[in-house]
């Protein structure tokens, strides 16, 4: 017999007078990403900071999640062997490490239901029935079984009007100082000393000041494309399989029993020049390329680059995970030597960065596209709109709808990228809008 259509299965519930009541949750966060945003205010390390791109001059990186980030594998000794072990599910990684700046998760599955009793004490009863709509919020499911309709995200990315100039060095303003002065006589009413106290908020001179303003202002307009080149690019992917989280709020003894992917983005996601894939913490092994790697035959894919961790001396940093690791750790025969990158391949420039091409194969690429915003462009935002249509059954009573074992054949966790450039030394600031409605119907 075949499966009913989407018309019968609304007729056959609305004679039933089930799944009638619509439960609407708003999604919101706002704020500024910028460039080298992933550097904390004290200077420590952190776990979020790209390891294997060239950040020599400003670079823009940020990210979040659709709902939550899964945990998958790094290039730890117990992930790089031939031996599935407790212990490969046991240390697994969070995937938004390297990926720069953490703009938020938006738990946008997060839904909860209310309960079939009511009242408090002595005054507290059971519904034998299902709850009435009329007074369930609309922003709560009326039952714990229903359907996942929809999600509605929509995101704004606005360039500010005082986004910081670069930090010319006094060398080169100051012929922009001199101008005006007889040949040969230099500037005497801004000294270097007086150039750098501006920089560091420390002058007190107004005629100075103002002078230096003036300066700027004429460096900046001196500049070929008169604002810097903005170039952005902007990816929204997932998993091509259900995802891991380590955590009680998700279904992972049925992701687990089903099949799920521990492929890590943060070295996979992109694909190199030499054809293997590669991201912000090192890259993955081809069975088909480095077959030189394992004396005992062709390797399986292996993660060789950086892992967040703690060390014996007790500094939590980012360590090498390179093959191979120490004797006693590798499990797999690989001759000694490191290496962070494949051969012929260095770290990854602003450029690569724009235009490498990504790692399909393992990834559903929602959406990958570049855009550029200045005074040059004639744009000063960009906007974009993802639309999820799942229309997927659930039945939980957790507010996390990932611990429904309905949907524990797909994967929701989708993970968002922005990547920034001024293509130069010009620093680069975005502010940030993101609006989004999930829609869950139950009753």
């Amino acid at each position: 017999m075949a499966p009913f259509n989407t018309n019968q299965v609304k007729y056959i519930q609305a004679v039933a007078g089930r799944q009638q009541h619509t439960t609407l949750k708003a999604l919101h966060s706002n704020g500024v990403i910028k460039s080298n945003g992933w550097v904390p205010a004290d200077g420590t390390a952190t776990a979020y900071a790209p390891q294997t791109f060239d950040v020599t001059n400003p670079l823009l990186l940020a990210q979040f999640a659709l709902h939550e980030f899964p945990h998958a594998w790094d290039c730890s000794g117990v992930h790089n062997n031939d031996t599935l072990e407790a212990a490969d599910f046991e240390s697994v990684a969070p995937t938004q490490y390297g990926y720069g700046q953490l703009i938020s998760e938006l738990r946008a599955l997060d839904v909860p239901c209310v309960g079939e009793s009511r009242g408090t004490g002595s005054n507290s009863f059971y519904d034998q029935d299902r709850p009435d709509a009329a007074w369930v919020s609309s922003t709560k499911r009326a039952t714990p079984d229903g359907f996942l309709k929809s999600l509605n995200l929509k995101l704004r990315l606005t360039l500010p009007t005082n986004i910081p100039v670069a930090h010319p060095s006094y060398a080169d303003i100051k012929f922009i100082l001199d101008r005006g002065l007889a040949p040969g006589v230099a500037n005497t009413s801004v000294t270097e000393t007086n150039y750098q106290d501006f920089w560091r908020g420390t002058l007190s001179e107004d005629a100075a000041t103002k002078t230096i303003k003036a300066a700027l202002d004429i460096y900046a307009r001196s500049h070929p494309m008169h604002t810097p080149h903005y170039e952005f690019r902007l990816i929204m992917f997932r998993n091509r399989l259900n995802t891991y989280r380590a955590t009680a709020s998700s279904n992972n003894l049925d992701a687990l029993r089903n099949g799920v992917s521990l492929l890590n983005p943060g070295f996979d996601l992109f694909m190199g020049q030499t054809g293997r894939p590669r991201g912000p913490l090192g890259y993955r092994t081809s069975p088909n390329l480095d077959k030189n790697l394992d004396p005992s035959g062709a390797p399986a894919p292996y993660y060789s680059g950086v892992r967040w961790g703690t060390d014996a001396n007790a500094v939590t940093d980012f360590m090498p995970g390179v093959i191979p690791q120490n004797g006693d750790d590798a499990g797999h025969g690989f001759t000694t030597g490191s290496a962070l990158f494949p051969d012929g391949e260095a770290a990854l420039t602003h450029r690569d960065l724009m235009t490498m091409p990504l790692n399909k194969n393992d990834y559903v690429v929602m959406r990958d596209v570049r855009f550029f915003l200045g005074q040059s462009q004639g744009k000063s935002h960009f906007e974009d709109v993802f639309d999820f249509d799942f229309n997927d059954q659930i039945n939980t009573a957790d507010t996390d709808l990932l611990s429904s074992d309905t949907l524990a054949d797909k994967n929701y966790r989708w993970h968002c990228v922005i990547i920034g450039t001024s293509n130069g030394k010009d620093p680069v600031h975005l502010n940030y809008e993101i609006r989004g409605t999930t829609c869950v119907q139950s009753g």
